[in-house]
């Protein structure tokens, strides 16, 4: 078994234009593809962190998409340092205006 994602890649800023940076990581990955389908891609972490080296003036955003529904996070790169952020999923209070 083990646990799918879905990944996406944005480039904040720094993109050169040239690099085909979502063939570039998924070769570092040894997948075939990391983001066009849901796979288990335990090392991303590790993979993300070492190619924004290589690459340490590009900003990359890494959004993660879990099997579970409240899995969904955010992850930036810059020069091999990381930040993570889980979405917070909120509820408005109960308003009696709002029923129809």
């Amino acid at each position: 078994m083990g646990y799918y994602t879905q990944h996406e890649l944005e480039v904040i800023n720094g993109n050169d234009f040239v690099t085909d940076y979502k063939k570039e990581i998924s070769l570092l990955s040894n997948y075939g593809d990391c983001f066009s389908d849901r796979i288990k891609w335990y090392e991303h972490e590790k993979n993300m962190r070492e190619f924004s080296k290589k690459h340490p003036n590009t900003l990359f955003k890494l959004l993660g998409f879990g099997e579970d529904s409240d899995d969904v996070w955010h992850e930036y790169y810059l020069n091999g340092k990381m930040q993570k952020e889980k979405a917070i999923i909120t509820f408005n209070d109960y308003d009696p205006l709002k029923l129809s």
